[in-house]
């Protein structure tokens, strides 16, 4: 518009200039005129092309500022809104460093209640030389177990046991409470305090030390070892392929004496097992050859009750007592062998299984042997599942050290032998009632010492001396809990 206004202004005072002057003016300087205003029309178009443009930039300029000063506000609020969502993660990130333990812990436990009925036979002095055998009290008592402990991961390759169980502190081969006493306090005490180290370069080989689970294969039901035993030391085991076995060193006691200048001898278990297992018949079997040494035995008395359960014992004044006391009259250097088979019957597994010991210690001429054979229906796991088991077994006076053998099988001692019925029912998850039936023989070895105790003295049989076979029925059933 700008430049039309111009253009019509100089055609009109050309135009004029022109009617005045017309007589004087050339055809060339009209043409000269026109030609400058036309280059000056030029200009001002494009002054004014350049102005619009200018102003369009300006415009699109400012756009620019307003998105920028929005974008800032927005990233502002964003980084607020960053700073809250990494307050809140820092103190989950807290939480979760801070129960990162619990990850590691296994937690593990059990309690049983059992109702327990004895009936057994017993010696009874008749005169100065002879004696009878008599029925003893029948005994019924109702018995709670507790137990409950942890493993911990420590690293990839080290885990810790640790297992808080009831019982009394002096029997090693229990954790029964027995329940009355007008509801007095039960006790609990440390069952199991171990390290289980996985060998970095020793495939399939673990370590442990402390308060241990037997490191060593037993096979199906066999009683020559009580389940509650856990013994102190060191071992060695391994499982690899079909190859499997364990190295130990078990301290059974240390003999300190008061007197200084007294030489005694510390009482140890060392043991090897080494076994096969592999296929058969569409299960797994296992044999196993085990042998161990209770060093500082002999003339000793490494008795967790002060009893020797039945084992072969003679009096003996010992570097810490000033008395005469009963020691062991040999030693137990025993080699066993154990198998297992694993079969199929109507769907249900079988298992086939028997254990054999020898007592190969010089001296050891009699009851030198024990052995167990037995077999297993079924498995009380899962849901409505059950089992059945029935065995026999022969335990020798001084086939095995009696301070392992269990409790249950002919009142816990050595010279023993019978049947043993088992049978269990999981009706649910983590729930078994099982049962248990031990119909059992002692075998008591005289002179009798006391017209009330119905137990072997454990004393040496000396020729001519009487021997007595005294039944010994034991009922338990079991009512099992695990968590």
């Amino acid at each position: 518009m700008l430049a039309t206004a111009v253009a019509a202004a100089l055609t009109l005072s050309a135009a004029d200039a022109s009617a005045q002057s017309k007589a004087a003016a050339t055809k060339a300087e009209v043409q000269a005129i026109e030609t400058q205003m036309r280059a000056l029309m030029e200009r001002l178009n494009k002054l004014e092309a350049t102005n619009t443009q200018l102003q369009s930039d300006n415009a699109e300029l400012k756009a620019l500022a307003d998105r920028r000063e929005a974008e800032m506000d927005y990233l502002k609020a964003q980084t607020r809104e960053l700073r809250e969502e990494g307050a809140v993660a820092s103190n989950e990130v807290a939480k979760i460093k801070g129960t990162d333990w619990a990850g590691k812990i296994k937690f593990k436990g059990d309690l049983r209640m059992r109702s327990e009925n004895i009936e057994q036979e017993r010696v009874v002095r008749v005169d100065d030389t002879t004696a009878a055998i008599d029925d003893a009290a029948d005994r019924n008592r109702t018995r709670i177990r507790a137990r409950f402990g942890f493993d911990a991961t420590v690293t990839d390759n080290v885990k810790a046991t640790l297992q808080l169980a009831s019982g009394d502190s002096s029997d090693n081969r229990s954790t029964n409470q027995t329940i009355g006493n007008s509801a007095t306090k039960k006790s609990i005490w440390l069952d199991q305090a171990y390290i289980d180290w996985k060998l970095p370069y020793l495939a399939g080989t673990n370590l442990l030390l402390g308060k241990m689970k037997y490191p060593f294969w037993r096979p199906g039901q066999s009683m020559f070892y009580d389940g509650d035993v856990n013994p102190e030391g060191v071992a060695l085991i391994f499982d690899r392929g079909m190859l499997f076995g364990s190295l130990y060193g078990h301290q059974l006691w240390e003999n300190g004496p008061s007197d200084p200048e007294a030489i005694t001898e510390d009482s140890f278990m060392v043991g090897l097992q080494a076994g096969l297992k592999f296929a058969l018949a569409g299960g797994e079997t296992r044999v196993a050859l085990h042998y161990y040494d209770v060093m500082g035995a002999e003339g000793f008395n490494p008795f967790a009750t002060g009893s020797a359960n039945g084992n072969t014992t003679v009096s003996r004044t010992l570097p810490t007592t000033t008395s005469s006391t009963q020691v062991l009259l040999y030693d137990y250097d025993v080699l066993m062998g154990g198998a297992e088979m694993g079969l199929t019957v109507a769907n249900l597994p079988l298992s086939l299984w028997a254990d054999y010991a020898q007592n190969i210690a010089s001296g050891v001429e009699d009851d030198e042997t024990a052995y167990a054979v037995g077999a297993v229906l079924g498995k009380a796991s899962n849901p409505k599942t059950w089992e059945i088991g029935l065995s026999f077994q022969e335990i020798g006076k001084d086939a095995l050290f009696a301070q392992y053998i269990d409790s249950d099988f002919g009142d816990g001692v050595a010279d023993a032998d019978g049947w043993v019925l088992k049978a269990g029912y999981a009706p649910v998850k983590n729930f078994t009632i099982n049962g248990t039936y031990l119909l059992n023989t002692r075998n008591l070895c005289g002179p009798v010492t006391s017209a009330t105790d119905p137990r072997p003295t454990n004393r040496q049989c000396l020729p001519g001396g009487e021997e007595y076979e005294l039944d010994y029925d034991r009922l338990q059933i079991d009512f099992n809990y695990k968590f």
